[in-house]
């Protein structure tokens, strides 16, 4: 008992030294600036209430210019998050010491992610170091480190979810009903905060009921743990149902699950755009939907492939090569500059590993597998638009998680070069999304920085996601953002109505520059953005 309890630790703290290299004002993306935003105004509330604001409902009552793009209004509030749990547990720790305190909450779903992945490893036959491998691979060298550190759910969903997988496991293994209605529980638990949570739990599920009557044939344990996962599951999401409607008046995953459903079916989100993008969040090195960023991806997989297949006995030499190939893709890949490694392959090279230890495993322990199936699933149902700026496919990341955890079982079959070469690899990848992470944050802080010394009462922005971006300063200005040319309309009506004589416009340097009926322009200056954009904030006073 004593070991986990000290690894954990050691993790943790190590998650904690590693967060103090990046601005607390500064995140990976807008989704996680909208909850920054909201922990904040919950903050100086007092309370649990997820409601937002906004200073400009008067003249605006639809809410089109609201600061924080996609605002929904729902029962009176203004929301723009899709989770409550994550939020309401992070709640307490963000009034104790601010955003760095709230992100010891996704620090342990690293934690327990890589628990899970030690658990998981040992239900496939890993011996105790190579268990502890596994535990060491997912938690420091895999995608979960990165998400360790920023206010996102997915290393609390990726917990769950693995822990639910160690469950149907011990459940395909022996009569263990307990343990398949903690299964449901915990799918249940994940999908409050991950929608892909029930494409996998359904999967998964599927898969354990299969396994048993195949080898087991007994139909009545298959029979009874479907029961008993679903009955789990719908507990779990039917308290969730009851919170949002008691808190926010309206049911937030519920609406987020029938709304990505809608869009899986929808033609402007079927075909080549979703295609593409499973492609990119699958393979690609690079974060870009073009012909070359797929070819690089299919490149490197191959690369990988091949080393992991001739990894052992007399081919090793051809192995270690397929390496170096590797290698020179990540190093042509690293001089283009930081930036989103938005494939899981890419952004975790040793899944190959664990696709080629669970292919040759025995029935009995190809259940994990089974979150390689789920893979269609969740690209046909997977939110479309933002594939390139993400780190390692983030609506994947429990196939990521699993295929990380079972490669550990196969790396000592491994040769030493090409083993640690792989480790390697993974190691350099997760580190320079670390290096990522720290220098966009400082960047995002420092936009915000910028912004705030601005001496107009009002700024619009013209870029729809840059005041998500900054939610560590929502309500310390008034803001608004146009996110089309079709909302520029009713801009001079909600400026006229709040008595603004003055305001900045913010837009990408070189953007097109809107007329506002009343308003005439007058001088303009550059603000630094990311990855060497620059803003511009081009400032208009009232005409006459």
């Amino acid at each position: 008992m004593k070991r986990p309890l000290v690894a954990c630790i050691v993790l943790l703290l190590g998650y904690v030294a590693l967060s103090f290299a990046n601005d607390a004002r500064g995140t990976l993306g807008t989704d996680t600036g909208a909850k920054v935003a909201t922990l904040k105004v919950m903050d100086e509330r007092g309370k649990l209430d997820a409601d937002v604001g906004y200073w400009a409902q008067r003249w605006d009552p639809s809410g089109r210019l609201h600061p924080l793009y996609n605002t929904g209004h729902l029962d009176g509030k203004w929301v723009n998050v899709t989770t409550l749990p994550a939020l309401y547990a992070a709640f307490p720790l963000y009034r104790l010491g601010g955003y760095r305190a709230a992100l010891l909450l996704p620090m342990l779903g690293s934690v327990l992610a890589a628990l899970a992945a030690r658990a998981l490893a040992g239900r496939l036959g890993a011996d105790e170091q190579t268990a502890w491998t596994a535990f060491w691979l997912v938690g420091a060298a895999s995608p979960l480190t990165i998400y360790a550190l920023d206010f996102w759910e997915h290393s609390l969903g990726v917990a769950c979810i693995g822990w639910a997988l160690v469950l149907l496991m011990d459940v395909a293994a022996e009569r263990r009903w307990a343990s398949a209605l903690g299964a449901g529980l915990l799918f249940g638990l994940a999908a409050t905060m991950r929608t892909e949570a029930l494409a996998y739990g359904a999967v998964l599920t599927a898969a354990a009921c299969a396994l048993v009557l195949l080898v087991r044939r007994d139909v009545v344990r298959a029979v009874g743990l479907g029961a008993l996962v679903a009955i789990g599951l719908v507990v779990v999401m039917g308290a969730n149902i009851g919170l949002e409607r008691v808190t926010v008046g309206a049911t937030l995953r519920t609406s987020r699950a029938v709304g990505a459903a809608d869009l899986a079916v929808a033609k402007d989100t079927t075909g080549d755009s979703r295609i593409e993008e499973a492609v990119l969040t699958t393979v690609g090195l690079h974060p870009q939907l073009d012909a070359s960023s797929y070819l690089i991806g299919a490149a490197l997989l191959a690369l990988l492939l091949l080393a992991a297949l001739r990894g052992s006995g007399g081919d090793a030499g051809v192995a270690r090569l397929a390496l170096v190939g590797a290698g020179l893709l990540y190093f042509l890949r690293a001089a283009d500059g930081l930036g989103f490694v938005p494939g899981i392959v890419a952004a975790a090279p040793i899944t190959v590993v664990g696709l080629t230890a669970l292919w040759g495993a025995r029935w009995e322990r190809r259940l994990p597998l089974a979150a390689v199936a789920a893979l269609p699933l969740v690209w046909a149902f997977q939110f479309t638009g933002g594939a390139a700026p993400q780190w390692a496919g983030r609506y994947l990341l429990p196939t990521t998680f699993v295929l990380v955890a079972v490669a550990a079982t196969r790396l000592p079959a491994l040769d030493t070069w090409v083993r640690r070469g792989f480790v390697s690899l993974a190691v350099a990848v997760t580190a320079f999304g670390l290096v990522w992470l720290s220098v966009r944050s400082h960047d995002v802080a420092r936009t915000g920085v910028a912004l705030q010394r601005r001496t107009e009462p009002v700024l619009v922005s013209g870029v729809a996601h840059l005041f998500r971006e900054e939610g560590h300063w929502y309500g310390d200005r008034r803001w608004l953002t146009v996110p089309t040319e079709a909302e520029r309309p009713l801009l001079a009506p909600v400026l006229r109505g709040a008595g603004v004589d003055r305001f900045g416009w913010i837009d990408i340097q070189g953007a097109r520059l809107p007329q506002v009926a009343g308003y005439e322009r007058r001088g303009r200056s550059t603000v630094p953005f990311l990855s060497g954009l620059h803003l511009e904030v081009t400032q208009y006073v009232r005409a006459g």
